[in-house]
């Protein structure tokens, strides 16, 4: 009997000892957890404080022309910290074009969502995208002239950063169409890449930046081109989309 008895107290030491070690276990998981989760936030607002350093060398050299040692002293880093981040200028410059590229489709889904009418949907994208292409403003310095200037083929990058707006105008023209306000033979998807063309391509036209008014009015200007275009009756009779 004291031999069975010494067996099960042997056997409960054991299952104590397992479930010690489990614990002790389970704690330095959560520690080593804990450890990379606070390494990736440092990590995460490292990387916002270089690209904030970079977007404001961006402005005012209007351009991206700006040295990597500028960023380097802006945020108070050894060049070689900053590398560990981004491994050269394009680098860089290409996360701040994706971050910049990110706000402004959030912004316009925004508009989109609580449009009452497709209307009022492309006037407030339209809206969104004139304040936002401005000539000196960080994404087109950082969109537009990077890859203009880029030693690569520049057009797999434009076609992947404006493929998700054409395609949100594409879905608005749609919209349009059920709503009686567009013609329904219009391709639809043409019509999409004309309109964000003339808002892409738009942004090199020299105007001020820095009031309100003048991003609304030149708005309102670039969708009275696109929907009422530039000929007259006359016009549009001669090559034949308007009968006499």
């Amino acid at each position: 009997m004291g031999i069975l008895n010494d067996g099960r107290m042997a056997a409960d030491i054991e299952k104590g000892v397992r479930r010690v070690r489990a614990a002790k276990a389970d704690l330095a998981g959560a520690a080593g957890k804990l450890r990379s989760d606070t390494k990736t936030r440092k990590s995460a607002a490292t990387r916002e404080k270089i690209m904030l350093a970079a977007t404001e060398l961006i402005v005012e050299h209007n351009g991206t022309d700006f040295q990597m040692s500028e960023v380097s002293a802006r945020c108070n880093m050894s060049k070689g910290s900053l590398y560990y981040y981004f491994s050269d200028k394009e680098a860089l410059v290409e996360a701040i074009s994706d971050r910049e590229v990110e706000e402004l489709i959030s912004q316009i889904e925004t508009v989109v969502a609580n449009a009452s009418s497709a209307v009022a949907s492309i006037t407030g994208i339209a809206g969104v995208l004139s304040s936002s292409l401005r000539p000196r403003s960080p994404l087109t310095l950082a969109v537009t002239r990077e890859l203009l200037n880029s030693k690569q083929s520049v057009l797999p990058s434009v076609e992947g950063r404006l493929n998700r707006l054409i395609s949100i105008f594409e879905a608005q023209i749609d919209r349009a169409k059920a709503e009686g306000l567009a013609r329904p033979e219009v391709n639809s998807r043409l019509g999409a890449i004309s309109i964000t063309g003339a808002f892409t391509f738009a942004i090199f036209e020299d105007r001020p930046d820095d009031e309100l008014q003048d991003s609304e009015t030149f708005s309102r200007e670039l969708i009275h081109l696109i929907i009422c275009g530039v000929g007259t009756k006359k016009a549009r009779r001669e090559f034949g989309v308007e009968e006499g």
